[in-house]
């Protein structure tokens, strides 16, 4: 097989490479001797046209029949989605992170191997952003899994991803597993493989976000830690004085605000960024956030003249002026959180072309899509240092409506369905079905895509969730039933309707709301519901023990052992429930939870993140061990 790259890049390397491998292992060497173009070109003369940016915006033009095979893209890491999705044509197929979770068929005639595709994707801002605990190779194999499912980019939170690897490293929440030291030089190192991946397939990188206001006094903010090093004077002047003092917030850098009115502090903030930028030309896109806590703004004379939002923006174009200046063009996306919700009221972007808009609705709801919402209400009035975070979607799009009508510029949404909303979620079809409406409000929404922010370790039952956004992110005409039907049949085999219905149910009996504790703890109806689950799981578990000693393929075999799991998952985190919805000491159920989930952490360290599960059932569904 004969491969011509019209274009020297590595994401083309990589597209030729991964081309010729998944073609050989499908038996084409015998069957299609064919010579193959791939490369970068003008899709324009094949259909492709309004292109606002062709090397953010992703295209390809798939051609394969007795005449010809060409993959061609509008920019290199284009030709590598082309790849993959002309690889799904025809049959392969990627269902989770891992070479052991993919199918790739065996193909008996040319014919077979023939596909025509032309796609511009729906939006463009396609991606994931690293939570919880995890390990080097898990993030590479999330990496290597995002263009197969459409996704272009990927976002390592903090300068490095320090506080993500050693959470995994150490074990930090399962006392089960033996702590390794894990030094932030190993950090240092891990970031630079998991940028070498990146690049290596053109994935858009996206970098820093939280950790500006401690780097701007000069502690090494690679996380949520304390720091307890005392400021000298004309440091402590800088914090925000909240109460008549100035002091780290919680003792955390990353969640204090400074005093954004002083010039001090907006030259420090952006003589970091200038600094970083210098030293890291692999950022594509720089987050540019302030605390990550709320209600603790400077409430001195001057910062009161001016809303947090509209000291945000001035520094934001301070910023742009100094890389401007250096002939730096790194996109900088700032940041719709928090008080940062509120739209400025008197400052507006110099140079929206440098900037990106980052609609962040952590509080939102996750029993209703943006599809679903009903007729928008008046903005709440911003009241410093005493703000209410809006939970229902109403709310939260007025906020974001409120920033459209000052500000325009390319944009996306950084959304968390799989951030902690998919632990009250345990059937995953719910919450997919979420996303895909989610998606497909986007555009009627003014907003190009999404960020996820979520562990890399959500997989149990399976990866619909993040499969749907990949898919539909890339194409918004794909029906969610279409996506899930195959997906289901290719993890499942012959049963994988009667899995999906299984598992749709516990979706409809759990409530995601209930669970992150948006509603009292004490229901009767949800004890109801939680016992049905049990009955429901009770009711299937022969039909995966009898499946489980059948013929299955490997990887089928692989789902439906985790689905094994899963029900024993889901019956003992299912009796905790109805423990707190009974308004009873639910100490000892939860134990047995969390003993479940640490002792078979070794075995299914991919599919669920224990570290996470755990923070996520106490901080939210104020579970305690016994």
């Amino acid at each position: 097989m004969d491969i011509l790259m019209m274009t020297q890049a590595r994401p083309v390397e990589m597209a030729a490479a991964e081309l010729k491998s998944y073609l050989l292992r499908m038996g084409s060497e015998a069957i299609l001797p064919k010579a193959w173009r791939i490369g970068v070109q003008d899709l324009t003369p094949y259909g492709i046209n309004g292109l606002a940016d062709a090397g953010l915006d992703d295209a390809y033009y798939i051609q394969v029949d007795e005449k010809e095979a060409c993959i061609l893209g509008s920019n290199a890491r284009s030709v590598l989605l082309g790849v993959y999705r002309y690889l799904t044509e025809i049959g392969c197929r990627f269902l989770r992170p891992g070479a052991e979770y993919e199918i790739v068929p065996q193909k008996q005639c040319a014919e077979a191997f023939f596909a025509h595709c032309v796609h511009k994707a729906s939006l463009r801002h396609r991606g994931a952003c690293i939570e919880g605990a995890t390990s080097v190779e898990n993030i590479l194999d999330f990496i290597d899994w995002s263009p197969k499912i459409g996704f272009n980019s990927f976002f390592l939170q903090f300068k490095y991803p320090h506080q993500f690897l050693q959470r995994w490293y150490e074990h930090v929440r399962n006392p089960e597993l033996a702590p390794q030291r894990w030094s932030m030089q190993q950090s240092i190192s891990a970031d630079e493989v998991l940028s070498d991946a990146m690049e290596q397939r053109g994935i858009l990188q996206h970098r820093v976000g939280h950790g500006w206001t401690g780097e701007a006094l000069g502690y090494a903010a690679t996380g949520w830690e304390t720091d307890d090093t005392q400021l000298p004077p004309e440091k402590t002047a800088l914090l925000a004085e909240i109460g008549g003092k100035r002091e780290l917030f919680g003792g955390v850098p990353t969640n204090t605000n400074l005093c954004y009115s002083n010039p001090e502090v907006v030259e420090l903030y952006s003589e970091r960024v200038l600094a970083y930028v210098r030293e890291h030309p692999e950022a594509d896109y720089l987050h540019l956030w302030l605390a990550d806590t709320f209600n603790n703004v400077c409430e001195c004379e001057q910062c009161r003249k001016k809303i947090l939002t509209d000291h945000y923006i001035h520094m934001m174009n301070v910023v742009d002026e100094k890389l401007t200046r250096e002939g730096f063009d790194t996109k900088l996306v700032f940041l719709l959180y928090q008080e940062l919700l509120w739209a400025p009221e008197t400052e507006t972007l110099h140079n929206p072309d440098r900037f990106v808009l980052m609609f962040a609705p952590i509080t939102r709801t996750f029993m209703k899509s943006y599809q679903q919402a009903g007729k928008l209400p008046p903005a709440p009035p911003y009241v410093l240092n005493h703000i209410q975070m809006p939970r229902s979607m109403e709310d939260n799009l007025t906020m974001l409506k409120g920033w459209q009508e000052k500000v325009s510029c390319d944009s996306f949404i950084y959304d968390y369905h799989l951030g902690k909303a998919h632990y009250g979620d345990p059937g995953y079809v719910r919450l997919s079905r979420i996303i895909s409406e989610d998606l497909k409000a986007h555009r009627s929404l003014g907003m190009n895509g999404i960020n996820s922010c979520q562990e890399l370790r959500a997989f149990l039952p399976n990866a619909l969730p993040n499969y749907v956004m990949g898919q539909t992110s890339m194409d918004i005409d794909l029906a969610f039933d279409a996506i899930a039907s195959d997906y289901y049949q290719s993890a499942y085999g012959a049963k994988g309707a009667q899995v999906f219905a299984y598992l749709e149910r516990i979706s409809e009996l759990y409530d995601i709301d209930y669970f992150i504790g948006y509603h009292e703890a004490q229901s009767a109806s949800m004890k109801t519901r939680f016992e049905k689950v049990l009955t429901l799981t009770k009711a299937f578990a022969p039909i995966i023990e009898e499946t489980l000693a059948g013929e299955l393929s490997p990887v089928q075999r692989r789902f439906w052992r985790e689905l094994a799991y899963h029900k024993e998952y889901v019956e003992v985190l299912t009796r905790a429930m109805i423990r707190r919805a009974e308004g009873a000491d639910a100490r000892e159920a939860y134990r047995a939870f969390t003993d479940l989930v640490r002792k078979n952490e070794p075995e299914f360290q991919k599919s669920l993140d224990v570290y996470r599960v755990i923070e996520v059932t106490q901080v939210y569904t104020k579970f305690k061990e016994a």
